[in-house]
């Protein structure tokens, strides 16, 4: 037992022997500071109080005290310090109330050192006979919360293997476990929405602006509460989103700490622009409570949206401020709203969460799709051309890939002048200008009659025009008649 000091590698070391083992840490260039270190560890160890952080091996290592250290470390810490990759606020309080409620009572008095498969099974069978947590959603998170204690264990050398990942890979996989799909009782139905927001407009005014930010836009309800009018632009009718104030008034980053800019739909526009007021600070909310500070959210989602809800929608309906997100998310999807717009407005890292959890919401055909690969590389056919049945124009205009500017490959065997005048377009085309080849082309895809395509023709150019447009139809007429053969 003694600590020395040992020059190595252009620096001075304080190499320390204690219970068996050595050990060395570097002090720098400094010999004269290493020399000072060295006599404060030797007092420490001939007054007994030296703790390198390394127990002895006939030490226990109680899981209660080291999960709590990994807690403070590894979870605490790191989330307060904004450092990147740590958890969210809300997810921080999660990990300490598994911990104390599930993990504690069981594991705490067990040497982490000893903790092995078995145990882990002991801990399920306890958890699934007493039927709490309910849901087996919680139940991975409780054992990946485990798994997570133990890899610590396992970086600190005080663990060979890990007894969860083991006591996984001997169940083998379980199906029905991992993100499942919303339900659909989580989303409000576009009359529920409407009657929703009417009733906030006439008899919660305060709360109104807030509810229908959320409904428009998505956002979270901390995000909400913590946007500032220096973060709305009213000239580009958007709103940056880029912090997030939980219950305890804490402000912090967004869920997945990345910064968006939300759209706002005119109704909302409307609204926010009547309610700024004409001066304001670089840290005034949008959305304060009667004091002019952040909301608590959990007060506003168990009081005024809780009496918004049952006033609206009757007590028998439940539905909380998350519920708008679910709302927009699904209702955007249903409507074709493309998925990378909903994803980058929404606020999600990659669109594979978006697709397991609102999925089922968007619109989908089940029948129709099985001679897609068979045609992949056939010729365009025009699905509303004459001479095929309409079941098999139904099937050819859902089989068949579309093309939209120049859908015929071939050149046209009797080319016009690009720059002529329109004579007698629909009222849909018509416009003021020159009219281009390309206009004639969509107006046969229209399907218009031949009679209607000579009227399109330009003076003097009449013959000419009409001929082509019915050359064109001709082989459009061809190439379904040979799809229509393929299928």
């Amino acid at each position: 037992m003694g600590a020395k000091i040992r020059f190595d590698r252009d620096a001075w070391w304080v190499v320390v022997h204690h219970r068996g083992r050595r050990w060395k840490k570097r002090v720098g260039g400094d010999k004269r500071l290493a020399g000072e270190v060295a006599k404060q560890i030797q007092a420490r160890l001939v007054l007994g109080e030296y703790d390198d952080g390394k127990p002895a091996e006939d030490a226990p290592v109680l899981f209660q005290d080291f999960a709590t250290r990994w807690l403070r470390t590894e979870v605490v810490l790191p989330s307060e310090r904004g450092i990147e990759g740590s958890l969210a606020p809300n997810s921080v309080r999660q990990r300490g109330q598994t911990l104390r409620t599930y993990l504690l009572p069981f594991f705490g008095p067990l040497d982490v050192r000893k903790i092995r498969v078995a145990d882990v099974q002991r801990f399920y069978d306890e958890r699934i006979e007493a039927g709490e947590p309910r849901s087996p959603r919680t139940l991975e998170i409780v054992l990946g919360t485990l798994r997570r204690i133990l890899l610590h264990a396992q970086a600190q050398e005080l663990v060979a293997t890990n007894a969860v990942s083991d006591w996984k890979e001997l169940r083998g996989r379980r199906r029905g476990i991992g993100i499942r799909a919303l339900p659909r009782e989580r989303v409000l139905t576009g009359s529920e929405l409407a009657q929703l927001l009417a009733v906030a407009r006439d008899d919660f005014s305060t709360a109104h602006p807030l509810v229908l930010f959320l409904a428009d836009t998505g956002c979270r309800i901390g995000e909400a509460i913590g946007l500032r009018w220096s973060d709305v632009n009213f000239d580009a009718s958007t709103a940056r989103i880029e912090r997030s104030i939980d219950h305890l008034g804490r402000i912090g980053p967004t869920k997945t700490r990345r910064a968006r800019v939300v759209e706002l739909s005119s109704r909302l526009d409307e609204v926010l622009a009547a309610r700024r007021p004409e001066v304001f600070g670089e840290r005034t909310l949008v959305f304060p409570n009667a004091t002019g500070n952040a909301l608590d959210s959990r007060n506003f989602a168990n009081r005024e949206f809780g009496r918004l809800v049952r006033r609206a929608l009757g007590p028998a309906r439940h539905a909380t401020p998350h519920d708008l997100r679910h709302s927009w998310v699904s209702h955007h999807l249903a409507a074709g709203t493309p998925i990378k717009w909903i994803q980058e407005r929404g606020g999600w890292t990659t669109a594979k969460v978006l697709l397991d959890v609102y999925g089922h919401f968007m619109p989908s055909e089940t029948r129709g799709y099985a001679d897609v690969i068979a045609h992949a590389n056939a010729p365009q056919a025009h699905p509303l051309a004459r001479g095929v049945n309409a079941p098999r124009r139904a099937l050819l205009a859902k089989s068949l890939p579309r093309q939209r500017e120049g859908w015929s490959r071939r050149p046209d065997s009797n080319r016009r002048p690009a720059d002529y005048e329109s004579a007698a377009l629909p009222a849909e085309l018509r416009r003021p200008g020159q009219v281009r080849e390309a206009e004639l082309t969509r107006l046969l895809r229209r399907g218009h009659g031949a009679a209607e395509a000579r009227r399109c023709a330009p003076a003097g150019g009449e013959r000419n025009a009409a001929r082509s447009l019915a050359n064109e139809r001709l082989r459009t007429r061809a190439r379904v008649a040979r799809a229509a053969d393929r299928v």
